[in-house]
C-alpha cells in the first residue's frame, strides 16, 4: 500500500513539474501583434516579446531582438493562408508559436451616388493656365499661373477664346479653350477636405505634399517682404491637423496654413534664402506637390568663378520663318539674336559655366518646347535675347530688361545696369511682363531687349559685330555680379 502511495505521489510530482515547465515556456514567448485571422493588406507586422538575449526566428529567418526582449518583422503576404512560425531559442531551451493569417484583397469600393450637377463643367488639360480677365494684347491676356491637368471647374460662360470658370465661391478666372475639355453633363466640379501635410528635403529641392480628396484649382504668388511663397487652394476646406516638417530643409523655413475664405485654404511657405532659384506646383495623384528648389551647391564654393558650375539657358528669339523685327536696311532680328546668344555662350563657357540653347540654328522653336528644353536641361537660370521695335525711328530708343515674377527683378535690374555702362539709351526695367519665356517659375528668367531695330541710331549699333559682342559682355558681367550678390547673401 505504501508503495502505491509513493508511486502516486511521484506521478503527481511529475505532472506538477511538467505543468510548471509548460507555464514557464509559455510565458517566455508572447505574440502581441499579428495573430489576426483575416487581413486585407499585403503588408503584415508580427510583433512579440521573449526572454532578452534570445535568438528569434520568424518563418526560419532570424529577426532583431531589442534589449527589452521585444522583436518584430514585416511579412509580405500571399493570397490565401500564410503560415507563421515563431521560434525562440535561449540556450538549450526552445519555444515556439504557430498560427496562420489569411490575406484577401479588400472589396472594391462601391461607387458613391451623387446628384447630377446642373451647370456645365470643364476639365483642365496639360499646359493649362489661368488668366485674370478676358482682356488681351499682342502677348495675350494677363496670366496668373499655370494649372495642373485633371481639375474640374464649373463653366460660367464663354468669352471669345476663353472659358470663364469658377475657382471657388467668390473667385473666378479664365482658361484658354484649347486647354480645357467640356465634361459629360452631370459631372460635378471638385471640392476637397484637406488632410495631412509633409515637408521634406528631396535632394535638390524641398517638397511639400498636401493630401486632398480631389485635384483643386490654385493660385500661386511670391512676395519678397516677407520672403514667402503663397498658394491658395480653392474649393478646399481645412482639416489638416498636423504638418510634418523635417529639420534638414534647405529652402523652406517653415510652412503654415490659413482658411482665408469659406472654401479657400491658404498655404504660406516661409523661405530661408533671399534669392529664389525656382519653384513649381503640380499634383501627384490627388496630393498637391509644391517644389522649392535649393540654391545651387556650386555657389557655396567661394573660390570659384561666379558662373563656374552653373547651367545657364540661352534663348535666341524668333528663328526660321519667324523673322522678328526687320530693320530699315533689311537686317533680321532672328539673325542678330542668334549671333549674340552664340557669343554669350562662348563667354559663359570660358568662365566655367554650362549652356543649354533653345536653338542653335535658324529654326523656329515653339515657346512651349523652348520651356521644355530648359526644364529638361535642368538650367539654373535663363536669359532670352531679343531686339526691340517701335517708337521714333530718328532717335535712340535704348535698351531694356524684363521680368514677370517679382523675385526675379534683381536679376533683370543687375543686367540692365551693366548694359547701361555702354552709354546707350534706357527704355527701362519692365516688370510683370507677359512674355512666354518670362512665365516659368521653375528657374529665374530675364528677357534682354538689346536695342531697337526700328531706330536708325540703334540699328547702326546693332549692325556692328563689335558692338553686339560688347553688349553680350555686359550681360555676362551682369550675370557674374548677380551671382556674386547671391553668394554674399548665403
Amino acid at each position: 500500500m505504501k508503495q502505491k502511495i509513493n508511486l502516486l505521489s511521484y506521478l503527481v510530482l511529475v505532472m506538477m513539474l511538467t505543468l510548471t515547465g509548460y507555464a514557464q515556456d509559455n510565458t517566455s514567448l508572447r505574440i502581441v501583434r499579428g495573430k489576426t485571422d483575416t487581413v486585407f493588406a499585403r503588408s503584415h507586422f508580427v510583433i512579440g516579446v521573449a526572454e532578452p538575449g534570445s535568438n528569434v526566428y520568424i518563418n526560419d529567418i532570424l529577426v532583431k531582438q531589442y534589449s527589452t526582449g521585444s522583436f518584430g518583422t514585416e511579412l509580405m503576404l500571399q493570397h490565401g493562408d500564410n503560415p507563421v512560425v515563431v521560434r525562440v531559442v535561449s540556450g538549450a531551451k526552445e519555444v515556439s508559436d504557430n498560427f496562420s493569417v489569411f490575406y484577401k484583397q479588400a472589396p472594391a469600393p462601391q461607387p458613391v451616388k451623387t446628384t447630377h450637377f446642373n451647370s456645365p463643367v470643364v476639365v483642365t488639360k496639360k499646359g493649362a493656365y489661368l488668366n485674370s480677365s478676358s482682356g488681351a494684347d499682342r502677348l495675350g491676356g494677363n496670366k496668373m499661373n499655370f494649372l495642373a491637368e485633371g481639375i474640374a471647374l464649373e463653366l460660367l460662360g464663354v468669352e471669345g477664346n476663353l472659358y470663364k470658370v469658377r475657382l471657388s465661391e467668390n473667385r473666378t478666372a479664365f482658361i484658354p479653350r484649347q486647354f480645357a475639355d467640356v465634361a459629360p453633363f452631370g459631372q460635378m466640379p471638385a471640392t476637397s477636405i484637406s488632410s495631412s501635410w509633409s515637408v521634406t528635403n528631396a535632394g535638390n529641392a524641398d517638397r511639400i505634399r498636401i493630401a486632398l480628396e480631389n485635384r483643386q484649382p490654385y493660385l500661386v504668388y511670391r512676395s519678397v517682404d516677407p520672403n514667402q511663397l503663397v498658394v491658395e487652394l480653392h474649393g478646399t476646406f481645412n482639416n489638416s491637423n498636423w504638418i510634418t516638417q523635417y529639420r534638414n530643409l534647405n529652402s523652406i523655413e517653415h510652412v503654415h496654413l490659413n482658411q482665408i475664405g469659406s472654401d479657400v485654404l491658404q498655404v504660406v511657405v516661409s523661405l530661408k534664402d533671399k534669392y529664389s532659384w525656382g519653384y513649381s506646383v503640380d499634383y501627384v495623384g490627388n496630393s498637391l506637390e509644391i517644389i522649392v528648389k535649393h540654391t545651387p551647391k556650386v555657389l557655396y564654393e567661394r573660390s570659384r568663378n561666379p558662373l563656374a558650375g552653373l547651367v545657364i539657358g540661352l534663348d535666341a528669339g524668333h528663328g526660321g520663318p519667324a523673322n522678328g523685327a526687320v530693320s530699315p536696311s533689311g537686317i533680321k532680328e532672328k539673325d542678330l539674336n542668334l549671333d549674340m546668344v552664340l557669343a554669350l555662350k562662348e563667354m559663359i563657357e570660358k568662365k566655367g559655366g554650362k549652356v543649354v540653347l533653345s536653338r542653335s540654328e535658324d529654326i523656329d522653336v515653339p515657346m512651349q518646347q523652348r520651356g521644355e528644353i530648359f526644364r529638361n536641361g535642368k538650367v539654373d537660370l535663363m536669359v532670352s535675347v531679343h531686339c526691340n521695335a517701335g517708337g521714333n525711328p530718328l532717335r535712340p530708343m535704348g535698351t531694356s530688361t524684363y521680368y514677370r515674377h517679382i523675385e526675379y527683378r534683381p536679376l533683370a535690374k543687375t543686367i540692365l545696369n551693366r548694359i547701361m555702362d555702354l552709354e546707350v539709351g534706357e527704355f527701362g526695367l519692365v516688370g510683370n511682363f507677359n512674355f512666354s519665356m518670362n512665365a516659368p517659375t521653375d528657374f529665374p528668367t530675364v528677357l534682354v531687349e538689346t536695342l531697337f531695330m526700328s531706330s536708325l541710331p540703334d540699328e547702326e549699333l546693332l549692325a556692328s559685330p563689335k558692338f553686339r559682342r560688347e553688349m553680350m559682355e555686359k550681360v555676362l558681367f551682369g550675370l557674374e555680379e548677380y551671382i556674386s550678390e547671391v553668394r554674399k547673401s548665403l
